[in-house]
């Protein structure tokens, strides 16, 4: 709980992670002999604000799911594991159906396992305070508009910050704003993107470079490092 507000975690991991080359799912793959979802639910488990995580998976992985990322125990707060949707969108929506309606909740890439506790805390307490919130980190890289394979423009590098997770709302807001927006025929990348479109402000929570997001192998190799240099 966060000031008398129920705070719920969801997880989308049914993605297919066709970048890492092979067929199998990517947050199953392991970092340091855990799998990479594992990582990623034990983030949230620790923290004390959180009620309840909520993930969801292909529904021909649920099993697994349970066997290689439950079954190790630990994961108290682990309410349901449900298959996920087509889309990102399916999946998260799947999840906030079952989420109490005027809770909390911050919605967490399965593939991003270095989230710190500091991050999920200054985002619940964002979400809780402006109802709209989403970690970002500022870009370290001048970037272009590129059209036709032409750089076109170039903004200036102080207003562009890359996005990251877990991105905080109030449950039945973003539901019936995605919803919303999916019928008219918008198909937002990430849930903040939804809110914009709805004339929402989202406040950035300033996050970590850490917390990368597993998409190629290198990046286990990556991450294997950060949590080593940790441990030392």
């Amino acid at each position: 709980m966060y000031k008398g507000k129920k705070v719920t975690i969801i997880v989308p991991a049914a993605g297919s992670g066709r970048r890492m080359g092979g067929s199998v799912n990517k947050v199953y793959l392991e970092i340091l002999g855990r799998p990479v979802l594992r990582w990623t639910l034990e983030a949230f488990e620790e923290v004390p604000a959180v009620d309840e995580i909520i993930t969801a998976v292909r529904a021909d992985e649920v099993e697994l799911c349970r066997d290689k990322v439950v079954g190790a125990g630990g994961l108290s707060k682990l309410s349901h594991i449900i298959e996920g949707g087509a889309e990102r969108y399916d999946t998260v929506l799947k999840c906030l159906e079952l989420a109490d309606k005027d809770s909390i909740v911050l919605i967490h890439d399965g593939a991003r396992p270095l989230v710190e506790r500091e991050t999920i805390e200054a985002a619940v307490e964002a979400a809780y305070e402006h109802g709209y919130c989403c970690v970002a980190v500022p870009a370290k890289d001048t970037t272009k508009i590129i059209r036709d394979g032409f750089a076109v423009e170039t903004p200036d590098r102080s207003t562009v910050w890359s996005v990251q997770t877990p991105q905080g709302f109030v449950c039945g807001e973003i539901e019936e704003i995605i919803k919303k927006w999916l019928k008219k025929g918008f198909k937002g990348t990430d849930e903040a993107s939804f809110a914009e479109k709805e004339g929402k402000k989202v406040f950035i929570v300033e996050g970590k470079y850490a917390n990368i997001k597993i998409t190629t192998s290198d990046d286990i190799a990556i991450a294997e490092a950060i949590l080593m240099k940790k441990t030392i």
